[in-house]
């Protein structure tokens, strides 16, 4: 079972008691990232928090890790490092992430028994997939270390930007399931404050006249969105690469952008990978129930290392990561 799952607990202190890499940070020797903007925020509120640093990057089909890592994979079915921004399927893998990843409340989820994630915590599944986590890990991060009191506009500008938040919590179809994890489980009246702001159009022009700019002279991919945001019609800028050495100087660029902005410490990068590559597919939820009883015997039967539910009818899925 994963951490404090299906129990709605809204504590931070007592989740953060409950995930070992929080509760015992000094034996975690660095973190695996997603491949976009919330990811490395996330790590650089890491590294400033606990001193992590970056040792390798997984966007869902490949995983690249350090070349000058040794017994990487030892080290990380030991628990060693931390999944960041990230939904892995491995019982000996600790990690953060916020999608969509339980079926019902009836699956085991094995795999998921060191994840940390807000929608297991509420008991958030398929079945109420209109309730799932509506922001990105960096809120969760936050809201956990209690850090969103005193950001600065412009650092909340980059935290809001992550997964398209801001638009999510505009005045669209998904603004009433923003405020009620604002008001219901964050609690927060720093978080209250940022989700009336973002619906503004001196917020909107805050993000096209101050920091797309710096964002594009990154040279990060731009990444536009279905869903444009109220007042200026934006999307996208959530800055995901897809070969992590070929554009390792852009990603250095966002993370020094980032520790200009927010203040916290660029997480080091490694120069060189080595890559362990996977395949991953998208199904119909319906064909999982065809050669399976359950979401847990496909996930067994397949050697899943990761999957996701984007839409409530389909589930995209990683196989062929061998560690």
């Amino acid at each position: 079972m994963s951490v404090l799952r299906d129990t709605g607990c809204n504590v931070p202190s007592t989740i953060v008691r409950n995930f070992y890499p929080f509760y015992n940070p000094q034996n975690v020797e660095g973190m695996i990232i997603g491949n976009d903007l919330d990811s490395l925020l996330s790590a650089s509120f890491l590294k400033t928090k606990f001193g992590w640093d970056i040792v390798g990057v997984y966007d869902y089909e490949t995983l690249s890790f350090s070349s000058t890592v040794e017994n990487f994979h030892n080290k990380l079915l030991e628990g060693k490092y931390i999944a960041v921004d990230l939904d892995i399927y491995h019982p000996c893998i600790f990690s953060i992430g916020h999608h969509i990843i339980g079926s019902s409340c009836q699956d085991c989820l094995e795999g998921h028994s060191s994840s940390l994630n807000p929608n297991l915590l509420r008991g958030i599944h398929l079945q109420s997939y209109r309730r799932k986590y509506p922001l990105s890990t960096i809120h969760f991060l936050l809201w956990l270390f209690e850090s969103e009191a005193g950001l600065g506009i412009k650092t909340r500008s980059l935290v809001w930007l992550a997964d398209s938040s801001y638009v999510n919590g505009q005045r669209h179809r998904f603004r009433s399931n923003v405020h009620e994890w604002v008001m219901n489980f964050f609690s927060s009246p720093a978080f209250l404050d940022s989700f009336e702001l973002i619906d503004t159009y001196k917020f909107e022009y805050l993000l096209s006249d101050w920091l797309f700019p710096l964002l594009k002279e990154t040279g990060l991919n731009i990444s536009r969105g279905q869903v444009r945001s109220y007042h200026l019609g934006l999307s996208g800028y959530q800055c995901q690469w897809t070969s992590t050495e070929k554009e390792r100087a852009c990603i250095l660029a966002m993370l020094e952008l980032i520790e200009h902005i927010t203040g916290w410490h660029a997480p080091t990068f490694p120069r060189k990978f080595i890559e362990i590559k996977g395949v991953r597919r998208s199904i119909v939820l319906s064909d999982i129930f065809k050669d399976s009883t359950n979401l847990d015997s496909f996930l067994l039967k397949n050697n899943v290392f990761s999957f996701v539910f984007p839409t409530s009818k389909s589930i995209n899925y990683t196989t062929g990561i061998k560690l």
